[in-house]
């Protein structure tokens, strides 16, 4: 099993080589600083990346997805996540600068988690399918 801090290192580095316009994403950005968290973490589990907006926080750590808002939180861990659908967005015209990617867990439940658009869903879909790949190769 590889450790949290190179499910971190790898992940960003693909997010980096995969994303554009990083400073231009307006509600999505890649964790450097934990302190500034509002997130329970378990011991060694490592924050990659965040969307915040006025509604809810969502997190990616190298353990799970986490999302909280004012009424609710949710939780899925990697090792539970059966599959995620991100949507299509490129052909739509007036796009939401904030949409929704739907999750499946291993027991059938599904989970929607808030994702934004544009250039910086592309850092979400890297972080997400990385992870995934990487806790799944031990």
């Amino acid at each position: 099993m590889k450790t949290d801090i190179s499910i971190k290192n790898i992940t960003i580095a693909a997010i980096n080589r995969s994303g554009s316009d990083l400073e231009n994403w307006q509600y999505s950005k890649i964790i450097t600083d934990i302190q500034s968290l509002e997130f329970p973490l378990a011991n060694e589990e490592l924050p990659i990346f965040q969307i915040k907006t006025p509604k809810a926080q969502t997190l990616v750590t190298t353990r799970r997805i986490i999302e909280k808002s004012e009424s609710d939180f949710i939780s899925l861990d990697f090792d539970e996540l059966d599959g995620v659908v991100f949507g299509d967005f490129k052909k739509q015209m007036n796009k939401p600068e904030i949409s929704i990617f739907r999750t499946t867990d291993i027991y059938g439940e599904e989970l929607n988690f808030q994702m934004e658009t544009g250039k910086a869903s592309i850092g979400l879909i890297t972080t997400i399918n990385t992870v995934k790949k990487l806790r799944a190769s031990g």
